[in-house]
């Protein structure tokens, strides 16, 4: 432990979040794609057999492809079949994009829709990577409904001459019928290390106004470390006060009811309810299935609760060691919780599989929340790269 109180040894590469592709060759491998495909094609492709599976409607196809090409230039025109020179942090997979499904509300009224993670390839460097999204923010600013004020306070804290960690800026894209698209930013507090992290959260939340429900979090968990990590603040990307940040806290070595107990700061919280998810889900803490992939907490924080609310984000692969083991888990919990969005959610991995489940490893994480608005969600890779070795 160093004159400012932090142990730097904790901050191992074995802890924290875990960017599965980060320094690994890649090599391009679908069954669907051609190599000559732009990442906008593909990128609009999986959100569209998506949105089929689930039954949406008021978008098309070229719709789709119109608004992700806006998104993603100039990389979306850049051809599939060329991996990024370093593998993207925010898809399984390495892609620099990574859809995944919302269900939220129960039985009388279940509310679907997508959304799309991107985060910009740049030349291979974070420092190019971070140039490119925040290009991105600048094009978003334009948009009806976007706005970036909160951001630029804080943006300063996350920027870096020669940004640390597995990404540096990310954005992502909510997609509903009848609904505008909604917009938020992912931004990184170990930019100048890991170490920093908790700091530079504590900074960002306050500058936001988000003191009161920060300080009952900080106060709550008691100290910051690897077994519970800021990896990623995000912000909406919207004016008034439906504003949220959300803070990702990731929990490496770390047992699920002692997870399931930092929980109990929320003002939803259930207690049992992480535990149970990440248990039924992943089998019991302790395995070698646990250490390969930590569990991450979100909670969300505004201006008008005290205490934040929180969401379990459940590890899948390479925790499983394929689509068919996650999804023989997840349906069972799934069903157990009595969740509306068990058959969609089997229904949805059928549409998308482009090869059998059994040779598959497309599914990063599920997150789950309770209670009265219940919500469930699973973050889909496309499946374009694996390890070239």
């Amino acid at each position: 432990m160093d004159a400012s109180g932090i142990d730097r040894t904790a901050y191992r590469p074995d802890t924290g979040v875990t960017a599965e592709m980060i320094g690994s060759p890649m090599r391009f491998d679908t069954p669907r794609y051609r190599p000559t495909q732009t990442y906008a094609e593909v990128a609009a492709d999986r959100v569209w057999r998506t949105w089929r599976s689930l039954g949406l409607t008021g978008e098309s196809e070229e719709s789709t492809l119109a608004l992700l090409r806006e998104l993603t230039e100039p990389w979306g025109g850049r051809p599939v079949g060329v991996p990024p020179e370093r593998a993207c942090w925010v898809a399984i997979d390495g892609s620099p994009f990574e859809p995944s499904v919302v269900w939220a509300g129960d039985r009388a009224g279940v509310r679907a829709g997508v959304r799309l993670s991107i985060e910009p390839p740049g030349e291979g460097t974070a420092l190019s990577r971070m140039r490119d999204a925040m290009d991105v923010t600048r094009r978003l600013a334009g948009r009806p409904g976007v706005s970036v004020d909160r951001l630029l306070a804080v943006e300063d804290l996350f920027w870096d001459d020669d940004p640390q960690g597995y990404f540096s800026f990310a954005h992502a894209v909510a997609l509903r019928p009848g609904a505008a698209p909604e917009f938020k930013v992912f931004l990184n507090p170990a930019v100048a290390g890991r170490e920093q992290a908790a700091d530079r959260t504590a900074k960002a939340l306050r500058t936001l106004g988000l003191g009161t429900p920060w300080q009952a979090l900080a106060d709550h968990l008691g100290e910051f470390g690897p077994g519970h990590e800021p990896v990623a603040i995000a912000l909406d990307l919207t004016g008034g006060p439906d504003f949220r940040a959300q803070l990702y806290l990731a929990h490496s070595g770390v047992s699920a009811a002692e997870i399931d107990a930092k929980a109990a700061v929320a003002r939803d919280h259930i207690p049992g309810l992480f535990t149970r998810a990440l248990e039924q889900i992943n089998g019991p803490h302790g395995t070698a299935a646990w250490a390969r992939k930590p569990p991450v907490t979100t909670f969300t924080l505004d201006t008008r609760h005290d205490l934040p609310s929180a969401t379990i984000y459940v590890p899948l692969i390479p925790v499983h060691d394929h689509d068919a083991a996650v999804r023989a888990r997840v349906s069972a919990f799934l069903r157990a919780e009595n969740s509306p969005a068990a058959d969609a959610y089997t229904k949805l991995l059928d549409d998308l599989a482009d090869r059998p489940l059994t040779e598959s490893r497309t599914q990063n994480f599920l997150s789950y929340r309770g209670g009265d608005d219940p919500r469930f969600s699973v973050y889909l890779a496309p499946g374009l790269y694996r390890a070239a070795h």
